[in-house]
């Protein structure tokens, strides 16, 4: 009987290669809120005309899923403020634009939660660029129904943008502001700033700026402050929207001197356009002229407000 030579087996190994971990995104520190903005820089024109200004420190803009001039078969975020969702200006172009730039803060104003699923992973990864040049980042949002709008929902709710934020852009800083109507007739109030300092503490959150309508603050300021008093670090931005009429400088005066009654004036900024002084004399007329306007805002609210 023959015997078989004995089979030699070969072990069969599996390489295990270590997972390819995504860098943690760095961010330049959180800046002081006295900053000189450039608002809504949504085409390439508006963008270069803040870049050439030597007196912009900080740029808002505003993000959402739409069609870019040179592509429009195809949907992408751009730089644009619904119901405009056609842009000459994408996310990565006009973040190309910043990082060269090597200067200018930036608040990217998300209008819808896919834009922000597909823009944080791409800031992420050159958020190193950014923290090197000292560009501070803000990742902004309406994330509550708020005054003259309450019955609205918000198309980026707060949940789902602090949740997304944390994913990709962990430490970045976070402008967290209320769906409003800034021309109606109501304010903040005590439920409003409630339900923010819930929404931050839940999710750890300290040295927040929120965004703020600035007439709709300037009506009743007492809740905001409260609000600012319970989250440590946190700051305000008091903005005009770019349809809005400008602020009467009335407005503005009430705004600091409740600010500065408070101790708040080192915390708070402004994004606002304000009348200029040689027609402050025409403020009874003008004041008249938008409560009348409050009318006609509310007939078309509903279109304009429910794209953003």
């Amino acid at each position: 009987m023959s015997l078989s030579k004995p089979r030699r087996c070969r072990a069969a190994f599996t390489v295990l290669l270590p997972r390819r971990r995504r860098a943690r995104a760095v961010w330049a520190p959180l800046p002081s809120p006295h900053q000189v903005w450039a608002h809504s820089c949504v085409s390439k024109q508006k963008l270069e005309h803040a870049l050439q200004n030597p007196e912009v420190t900080a740029i808002e803009v505003d993000v959402a899923m739409g069609y870019f001039t040179g592509n429009p078969g195809k949907k992408m975020p751009v730089m644009t403020h619904p119901p405009l969702l056609t842009s000459d200006l994408t996310f990565e172009d006009f973040l190309d634009k910043l990082i060269e730039d090597k200067r200018r803060h930036v608040k990217f104003d998300f209008k819808d939660l896919e834009s922000v699923e597909r823009c944080l992973p791409v800031l992420a990864e050159r958020s190193s660029e950014l923290a090197r040049n000292g560009q501070a980042v803000w990742l902004n949002a309406d994330v509550l129904p708020g005054p003259g709008l309450r019955r609205w929902s918000c198309a980026v709710p707060a949940e789902e943008f602090l949740s997304k934020a944390e994913e990709y852009c962990p430490g970045a800083h976070l402008s967290l502001g209320w769906k409003a109507n800034p021309v109606g007739l109501e304010a903040y109030n005590e439920a409003d700033c409630k339900a923010m300092a819930q929404i931050c503490r839940h999710h750890a959150k300290q040295n927040v700026v929120f965004a703020v309508a600035a007439r709709a603050a300037a009506r009743d300021f007492q809740p905001l402050a409260d609000l600012l008093a319970q989250i440590p670090g946190s700051q305000l931005l008091f903005w005009t929207g770019a349809w809005e009429p400008p602020l009467l400088n009335t407005t503005l005066v009430k705004l600091q001197e409740s600010l500065a009654n408070h101790g708040l004036l080192q915390r708070c900024g402004f994004d606002c356009r304000v009348l200029d002084s040689y027609f402050s004399c025409l403020g009874p007329m003008l004041s008249a002229i938008t409560e009348a306007g409050n009318a006609l805002f509310h007939v078309v609210a509903k279109t304009m407000f429910a794209f953003q």
